[in-house]
């Protein structure tokens, strides 16, 4: 019943066209029939009338003979007489006849003279020999002169139906011949609706319909071709000729609702190949792709490998399917897996192959991978929930020695965790709630404060500090380092600038990171924040690492030389942990150099610290750099660098990092005591 509705349905349109057209044509028919027996009926009615009119003139005239006649006997009863005979004649509303001098010789009113005059008529009245004797006038009535109505109805009816018995047969037979290539093309229509693209219509009509057949068909054959690349294109990755994306979410979600209904697990790998960029960009991209194929088909191979249904191929489970999702990630798809199945196996298979290098052409290139797995229906119910789980893993994975992880529930707790304090620290930023904090600077001759670092602290509404070893990282990670340490350093200079107003020592150091400092208008943002603080660039001292000066040495130039001439000095913090180049450093417009605290602790064991320190200091002292030690906590520490020349230290020996205000008395009282008993050190030789 549903499908003949279904089919009825399907030809209501051409029916409704059929009975539309099939209308119009017998109205018009109807029309034009009734338009023939309008105009046959009214010549009708005139002729009728014509007739009508000849008679009763013909019948007048006759009259008129015998009045003459009468008259010219001089018989004025046989003139009344005549006049009774005419006046008595159907249709005759009055008769009258005068003499040729106007006098009335008779005059009779019929019965009927209430009817409607039709017509009036005057006809002459003469002598024997041709001489006028006088006039015969009568009336006619309206009646008289009209056809019979109930003829003239059936007539008309009569017309009307032949005309109709005529063109109702002759209606559907045009319909019908015209309606069929229409009706052709319709269900060509309905057809191609439901994805036959690949039908062709055949029309022989000889006629524009055939045309429009034709063209339909060329349409067809070129919108069959376009579907399938469009459909190759949506799920295949261009390059390695895998599924892509798309294509893994709809085979994914297959395998979720297969999982579910038969209890049968399966799993979803996530393969991340290392160093496929530097490859790009050492030996360009068609290298790149090169191996990437490669890689692909390497990765392809192993998959067979892992699927534990490989030594049981009749066991109906569905192969495993490879596909590329972007860049260097790939995704490997197991649909069903036995629940004995050894996962750790698995993925070692799957890691594999990239233990061998690649070749290509002369170069022999290596690549490493991390995975990640996450399970289902265990780990997500729907494609983005197991895509997004197998990603946690794949991105915690970087941080295990094996390279490879599990979906656990931890993962999304501290991805969780991430994301809430990701919204905390842009809430924070937006409240000004990244503060600086200040740790002095102290001269090892006099013990005076000669300037501070400014260290990031996040003050919460309830005055509780969190350390930057919480926040920093994860801003670095969440892309909110530039933001923060902008907002340190305006924090900072703003403070310094009160300082220097009140007369106190106002010098400042501020680091800053890699993003900042890859920022191409890095120079004019720090100007900018000087001139609104109102702080002297000779105030502020930049920290740049020695791996971000090292990186790309022109471009470090180019950034320092525009702040530097206008008085800003720079130090290179952290020296000796990098992997610096002694011409580059003699190129590097510095003017401080701070020695690291894990060479400062070192001193108080055995070991090449001091020797380290004493190169260090030494170096400093050629390139004409002020030296700083940081990390300083003992004084004995303090006391080997006071002797080997060293001249500023900063550590928990004198103060921590304290708030502004905290870090303004200290300024105002100019001299900070070490915290600890001095312990006196063999004198220097």
């Amino acid at each position: 019943m549903a499908k003949g509705e279904n089919k009825a349905a399907r030809r209501n349109p051409f029916r409704s066209l059929a009975v539309r057209f099939s209308t119009f044509v017998c109205t018009l028919v109807l029309l034009v029939g009734l338009t023939a027996i309008t105009v046959l009926r009214q010549e009708s009615k005139r002729q009728e009338q014509e007739n009508a009119e000849t008679a009763m003139k013909g019948l007048g005239a006759g009259y008129a003979f015998a009045v003459s006649r009468a008259i010219s006997s001089a018989d004025p009863a046989r003139v009344d007489t005549i006049l009774h005979s005419l006046a008595a004649t159907p249709g005759i509303i009055a008769v009258r006849a005068e003499d040729k001098t106007g006098k009335v010789l008779g005059a009779i009113k019929g019965i009927a003279a209430a009817e409607t005059v039709g017509a009036r008529y005057d006809l002459p009245l003469t002598t024997r020999n041709g001489s006028p004797a006088g006039r015969l006038k009568y009336t006619v009535s309206a009646q008289q002169l009209m056809p019979a109505p109930a003829r003239r109805l059936w007539t008309e009816l009569a017309g009307l139906a032949a005309i109709m018995a005529l063109s109702v047969p002759l209606t559907v037979i045009v319909v019908r011949r015209i309606m069929a290539p229409l009706r052709q093309l319709i269900d060509f229509s309905e057809k191609v609706g439901a994805n036959r693209l690949t039908m062709q219509i055949d029309i022989k009509t000889g006629d524009e319909f055939e045309t429009l057949g034709h063209a339909f068909n060329h349409m067809m054959t070129r919108l069959d071709a376009s579907m399938r690349r469009i459909q190759r294109l949506a799920y295949v990755d261009p390059i390695t000729e895998l599924p892509n994306a798309d294509h893994l979410q709809r085979d994914l979600r297959t395998a979720i609702t297969a999982a579910q209904h038969t209890g049968a697990p399966g799993a979803l790998f996530l393969v991340q190949l290392d160093r496929l960029n530097r490859i790009a960009e050492t030996l360009g991209q068609e290298a790149a792709y090169d191996i990437l194929t490669a890689a692909a088909a390497r990765l392809a191979s192993a998959a067979r490998a892992a699927d534990p249904w490989n030594d049981n191929p009749g066991a109906g489970a569905a192969p495993p399917m490879l596909a590329r999702l972007a860049g260097e990630e790939f995704a490997i798809l197991f649909p069903c897996l036995p629940k004995t199945v050894d996962l750790r196996t698995m993925a070692n298979t799957v890691a594999q192959p990239f233990d061998q290098g690649f070749a290509w052409r002369e170069h022999k290139v290596t690549l490493s991978c991390i995975l990640g797995a996450a399970f289902f229906p265990r780990d997500g119910e729907v494609p983005e929930s197991v895509i997004r789980h197998a990603r946690l893993a794949l991105n915690a994975a970087r941080e295990t020695p094996l390279r490879m992880r599990f979906f656990s529930r931890s993962l999304d707790r501290a991805a969780t965790a991430r994301l809430n304090l990701e919204k905390e620290m842009r809430g924070a930023l937006e409240q000004n709630q990244f503060r600086a904090f200040f740790q002095p600077k102290i001269d090892l001759r006099s013990g005076r404060i000669v300037g501070a670092e400014a260290l990031a602290r996040w003050v919460r509404p309830d005055r509780s500090v969190i350390s930057p070893a919480k926040f920093i990282p994860a801003a670095e990670e969440m892309g909110l380092i530039g933001p923060v340490s902008e907002s340190i350093l305006r924090d900072a200079c703003w403070k310094a600038a009160a300082w220097s107003r009140e007369g106190l020592c106002a010098r400042v150091a501020v680091n800053v990171s890699a993003l900042q400092f890859a920022d191409e208008g890095f120079p004019e943002k720090v100007l900018a924040i000087l001139d609104q603080a109102g702080l002297p660039p000779q105030c502020l001292e930049l920290e740049i690492t020695e791996s971000m000066a090292m990186d790309d040495v022109e471009r470090a130039i180019r950034t320092i030389e525009p702040l530097r001439a206008k008085g800003v000095r720079f130090a290179i913090d952290d020296f000796g942990t990098g992997h610096s180049s002694l011409a580059a450093l003699t190129r590097l417009p510095f003017d401080v150099l701070k020695i690291d605290q894990s060479f400062v602790r070192g001193l108080s064991r055995a070991g090449s610290a001091e020797a380290l320190v004493e190169t260090i200091l030494a170096m400093a002292a050629a390139l004409n750099y002020d030296a700083v030690a940081e990390g300083v906590e003992t004084e004995e520490e303090a006391e080997f660098l006071r002797r080997r020349g060293c001249p500023t230290a900063q550590g928990f020996l004198y103060s921590a990092a304290v708030p502004s205000a905290e870090y303004q008395r200290l300024l105002r009282q100019g001299v900070i005591q070490p915290t600890r008993a001095a312990i006196t050190l063999d004198p220097v030789a």
